[in-house]
């Protein structure tokens, strides 16, 4: 029996954390394969989405090449970066970053902006996206920079 009472407090507490946790998330629609309508009333700062993609935070150099970032390694697991903003509208990148497995389900991108039906996450990240929803409006802005020449 008190193991039981346990377990359902447990549960209860777990229950509480997850709602409290999604509060902060911003409600999204997919139509057609894209997320249409921006997470912020804010425009994206390229700027920022660049610092971002190249920091640990968003850690993209870790699979892809970025060509305007001057590192001596970049992952090769993934795409090139280079042209993404004239292979994809803004729209199709929303959703490619907030995520991807509804593209792929064998992606092994991370969703940057999902917090429920994840396995093995870090105890500093339950509970929390990987990038805020600025950040994602950020980054794909950048991405958008990123043009074929």
């Amino acid at each position: 029996m008190y193991y039981f009472k346990h377990l359902i407090f447990v549960l209860y507490l777990y229950s509480w954390y997850s709602a409290f946790a999604d509060e902060s998330m911003v409600s999204y629609e997919i139509i057609d394969f894209e997320i249409p309508k921006p997470l912020t009333n804010q425009l994206g700062d390229p700027i920022k989405g660049k610092i971002i993609a190249s920091s640990r935070k968003g850690n993209c150099l870790a699979c892809h090449v970025i060509p305007e970032v001057d590192e001596m390694f970049h992952g090769t697991v993934g795409p090139s970066l280079k042209g993404v903003g004239s292979r994809y509208n803004i729209n199709e990148l929303r959703l490619r970053l907030v995520n991807p497995y509804i593209l792929n389900p064998d992606s092994i991108m991370p969703a940057f902006y999902k917090v429920k039906g994840l396995e093995k996450v870090d105890k500093n990240f339950y509970g929390n996206p990987i990038l805020n929803a600025q950040e994602i409006e950020d980054v794909i802005s950048w991405l958008m920079t990123l043009k074929s020449e």
